[in-house]
């Protein structure tokens, strides 16, 4: 997913979310892990075309074995393991290495909107792009979030309103969906919210 307020490309897996600040750096990945990518597709909500090409481009490259050496993932390299020289046979033994991968070092937050869940009916899980919705009373844009840490940059006011509501969510999304439930009760229990300060508090 390309998140344009942050301007990261975000891969959501089922312990966390990984943010790369560039597009380029999603391929420090390991080539296997980049073909996966590949066969999914990109949600692009703020249509950003550099984004959508990147994820063309990606594609075009896995079917083609990665001829494109500017769309190349990395590939582990042989390395081999002192002291495992048998000189009877002349042979060592080897591990296959992966260098280190070109993650985003701060957690970005998201800019959220402020007093704007007044009108909030219900929330919940969407299964499909994994992002927690919520739905409002009227006939207002659902608002989605990807990251249930988001949460900590909302308005006092704001926070009271999924702390009152229980997530909906299908049976096997229950790990994933409780972790929205649990930062917005978290946040409401501890007073952390937009503007507040945890070294003054704690």
């Amino acid at each position: 997913m390309f998140i344009k307020e942050i301007h990261c490309m975000a891969v959501k897996r089922e312990h966390g979310i990984q943010y790369f600040r560039s597009l380029l750096s999603m391929l420090s990945l390991p080539f296997y892990d980049v073909a996966a990518l590949t066969k999914l597709e990109l949600t692009n909500r703020s249509n950003f075309e550099g984004a959508t090409l990147f994820a063309r481009k990606l594609k075009m490259s896995w079917r083609t074995g990665w001829k494109d050496k500017l769309y190349k993932p990395q590939f582990p390299i042989y390395q081999q393991i002192k002291f495992t020289l048998d000189l009877s046979t002349n042979t060592t033994r080897y591990k296959l290495v992966i260098t280190r991968r070109w993650l985003s070092t701060k957690f970005p937050l998201m800019p959220m909107k402020q007093l704007f869940l007044e009108n909030m009916a219900l929330w919940c899980y969407d299964s499909d792009t994994h992002e927690a919705v919520i739905v409002f009373k009227d006939d207002q844009e659902n608002f989605r979030m990807l990251e249930p840490m988001w949460i900590v940059n909302m308005a006092a006011a704001d926070i009271n309103k999924p702390f009152r509501h229980d997530i909906f969510y299908e049976d096997k999304d229950a790990h994933q969906a409780l972790r929205f439930q649990f930062v917005a009760c978290f946040c409401f229990y501890h007073w952390i919210h937009a503007g507040s300060s945890w070294s003054e508090k704690h």
